[in-house]
């Protein structure tokens, strides 16, 4: 009997190792999405000459200091919404790993998911492209979180 519970304990600590290496995984991919936006905005301001600092006007010629330009606008939005969806969904997918409360499929599957409505809904957003397409992927993302939210709940009640 002895022997059956320290399997059964090797074997959950194995699964919960499996579980946060892959939330890990996924968590990696969207801080690196989340890391390329800078970058973006900075090159979209360059090649629109728009800048946010009167001393970063200096750096190119015809630059002006604009804080209403669309394009500009667009991509930090997009970044901001990026923001407010994905450190939150990398802290309740850690969670939700670590405390086994769910199964290594849930936690791939919910990644991936999540991950492809944050893709979806960036190029939707930078694309302008009609409702309901952003408002739809935005609620795959947020039905993402509040399963992560109410599982994680339930499994520590």
């Amino acid at each position: 009997q002895h022997y059956f519970i320290q399997s059964n304990l090797r074997s959950m600590a194995h699964n919960i190792g499996l579980e946060l290496s892959t939330a890990f995984w996924w968590a990696t991919i969207l801080l690196l999405k989340l890391a390329t936006f800078g970058p973006l905005v900075g090159f979209n301001r360059i090649k629109r000459k728009v800048f946010a600092n009167s001393e970063d006007t200096n750096t190119k010629r015809g630059g002006e200091v604009k804080f209403n330009d669309v394009v500009i606008e667009r991509f930090r939005r997009a970044h901001l919404n990026d923001m407010e969806n994905i450190i939150p969904f990398i802290g309740l997918i850690i969670v939700f790993a670590a405390t086994g409360s769910g199964t290594v499929t849930q936690v791939s599957n919910t990644c991936m998911i999540f991950t492809a409505a944050r893709f979806l809904h960036t190029f939707v957003y930078l694309y302008a492209i009609r409702q309901p397409a952003r408002a739809l992927s935005f609620f795959v993302g947020v039905a993402c979180n509040v399963f992560l939210a109410f599982k994680i709940l339930y499994f520590l009640y």
